[in-house]
């Protein structure tokens, strides 16, 4: 198993699936300079080609990064390597849908119905709750609480602790600030804020 990239979310990604793999198996990558061989103990992959490598004996992968801009290149150029996209799914979450590449950290909640899409991380303690729906490579940040029938594109950032209420929905690439409540439905591509949330000029 490879753990995309070596920062702090890695760290966290690493205590949840450490008792799974032997230090011979798992292995960091991370493309930005920090002169590190190892992290706790365990091998930095530092090229493609060290990747491509590790791939022959083990093909699977997570993604040990938030940012979802990140989240997708890691995800496509390692499939496109030989890798295989694996979930993290936390033992202390509650899962009532289907999570196939989704990773639902410490103690989440998906409820009934739930659509998460390929590479979405519901972090720590975050709650999405039925029938709602979370495009590709989004973020939820930890403590925050998506209530029914909330739709979120593709890419989007719910901020820590934020909640959104029933029925919203929120373009790609939408940015939800720490602790806003949404009462709104977003555009694409907008910064949100405050409570009620509200639109952030950015100018």
């Amino acid at each position: 198993m490879i753990i995309a990239g070596a920062g702090g979310h890695s760290l966290e990604v690493l205590a949840l699936i450490q008792g799974s793999y032997s230090f011979r198996e798992l292995a960091f990558y991370d493309e930005i300079p920090r002169g590190l061989d190892s992290l706790n103990r365990f091998q930095i992959l530092k090229t493609k080609d060290e990747v491509r490598e590790k791939f022959q004996s083990n093909p699977e992968f997570c993604l040990g990064i938030g940012n979802p801009s990140l989240r997708e290149k890691f995800d496509r150029e390692f499939t496109d390597l030989g890798g295989e996209l694996t979930p993290i799914l936390a033992q202390s979450s509650v899962i009532q849908s289907e999570a196939k590449f989704a990773d639902v950290l410490s103690f989440g909640f998906i409820g009934p119905k739930v659509n998460l899409g390929r590479g979405v991380l519901v972090n720590t303690r975050a709650s999405i709750h039925h029938e709602c729906e979370i495009g590709e490579y989004s973020e939820i940040g930890p403590g925050a609480i998506l209530l029914g029938k909330v739709k979120i594109g593709k890419k989007c950032r719910i901020g820590a602790g934020a909640v959104i209420l029933p029925g919203i929905t929120l373009g790609d690439e939408v940015v939800v600030g720490a602790g806003a409540v949404v009462t709104a439905n977003m555009e694409s591509s907008v910064v949100v804020a405050g409570v009620p949330a509200k639109k952030i000029n950015q100018g």
